[in-house]
């Protein structure tokens, strides 16, 4: 199967929503397959049910049966009592997205137990809303997850996707996340860490650790030493990325002072270590403010060419109101082959 990148994907899944069919994203662990739907539900202003697909039993998705009687006749039968955790109009609003995570982990006659819900959008009494769509993702078979074989009948009934990981949507992704300017500097510089799926290590980079690293980074005593440092991000990344990002943040901090330079760009001293240009123009681009501009442009002029596309891509991912603030037009004016 062909791999797809995260904004491809978004493109896809709203198309699939539209003519009303379903998603399934397969994918490595860690690399975002869930906050994909979120990002979708998010553009579209719609509702997200999250429903763990591994948690339930068939009779969970079924429902629990229940005896009921006819006041005339005294007829007994059988009816089906629907879990809540399916979308509810009064509740949950007309529009929306029920999201099935980890279907390929849970087994077999669970998965079976959506067939009615996926082809029909009902299970039993149960009707899903007619503005709700169906999304799910899961593990593959080769990614050491416990997964079970999808059945096939289940299968037919969705859109495949295989999910990739891309630089260059992480890059945009971690600015506006806030993910701290080192890792995403580090990455930049190392882009093949930023996904190394190694099933027989205990700890092995993926976007979602690094998103860890970010937040054991931000957080660290002021006592915390890079020795010290080097052992969580470890923990997270496994030993052989943490010493290299911990090298790499020992390079990056002995940047010059970024807020003093972009008041007097005139300190700026130029410096060829492709390491601190990456984490030079990573820390510019996270204070990307209109204020600042006209200094932060002076001090990328300086820099060489394919790191003054990186800043600016940085800035943009931060802020994309800023290609319209004049210095950062003139910089694309001026630069328009840098950007073909």
């Amino acid at each position: 199967m062909k791999s797809i990148n995260p904004n491809d994907l978004k493109t896809e899944i709203k198309d699939n929503i539209r003519v009303g069919c379903n998603t399934m994203i397969w994918g490595g662990p860690g690399i975002g397959k869930s906050d994909i739907p979120q990002q979708v539900a998010k553009d579209l202003g719609v509702s997200l049910l999250d429903f763990r697909a591994n948690l339930f039993d068939p009779v969970d998705v079924r429902g629990i049966p229940h005896i009921m009687q006819e006041k005339d006749s005294g007829k007994r039968f059988t009816r089906w009592a629907v879990p809540d955790v399916f979308p509810i109009a009064s509740r949950d609003g007309d529009t929306g997205i029920l999201f099935i995570d980890e279907l390929p982990t849970a087994p077999p006659a669970t998965q079976n137990a959506f067939l009615q819900l996926l082809l029909s959008r009902e299970i039993g009494d149960y009707k899903m809303p007619a503005g709700w769509s169906i999304i799910a993702a899961g593990n593959r078979l080769t990614d050491a997850a416990a997964v079970f074989q999808m059945p096939s009948p289940v299968r037919n009934r969705l859109l495949h996707y295989e999910l990739e990981t891309n630089l260059a949507d992480w890059v945009e992704w971690a600015f506006k996340a806030g993910i701290n300017s080192d890792i995403i500097g580090f990455l930049r510089y190392r882009p093949g860490l930023l996904n190394s799926f190694k099933a027989d290590e205990y700890a092995f980079p993926t976007p979602r650790s690094w998103s860890f690293v970010s937040k054991k980074i931000s957080n660290r005593p002021s006592t915390d030493t890079l020795d010290t440092l080097f052992f969580g991000v470890a923990a997270t990344v496994g030993d052989g990325p943490a010493g290299e990002f911990i090298a790499y943040k020992q390079i990056a901090d002995q940047l010059q002072d970024v807020d003093e330079l972009i008041k007097d760009p005139g300190k700026y001293k130029k410096d060829d270590n492709p390491a601190i240009l990456y984490a030079l123009s990573t820390s510019i681009a996270t204070r990307a403010e209109e204020a600042k501009m006209e200094n932060i442009l002076k001090i990328c002029n300086k820099l060489p060419s394919e790191f003054q596309v990186l800043l600016m891509k940085g800035l943009f991912a931060v802020n994309r109101d800023l290609v319209k603030n004049q210095f950062c037009t003139k910089w694309i004016t001026d630069n328009h082959g840098l950007l073909s």
